[in-house]
């Protein structure tokens, strides 16, 4: 199935601006962390779900990706 995906989204998004290729690949990522965050650390950690603590964990991974990005200049 994950190859089927890939191969469908290699043909649809092969010809695509660099513009629409950053739009489809931020809305993945977001996806992912708030995967990441809801289901997965909630239940790890066991603690009750709050809006802070995934407002939290997104603004550390912006910190981290703030810090790379200063870093790499």
């Amino acid at each position: 199935m994950c190859a089927v995906g890939a191969i469908g989204a290699a043909l649809l998004l092969g010809g695509v601006s660099t513009t629409v290729m950053s739009a489809v690949l931020a809305f993945g990522a977001a996806a992912l962390l708030y995967l990441v965050v809801e289901e997965l650390l909630v239940e790890a950690h066991e603690e009750a779900e709050t809006v802070g603590l995934g407002a939290m964990f997104f603004l550390g991974f912006l910190l981290v990706y703030v810090m790379s990005a200063l870093g790499a200049e």
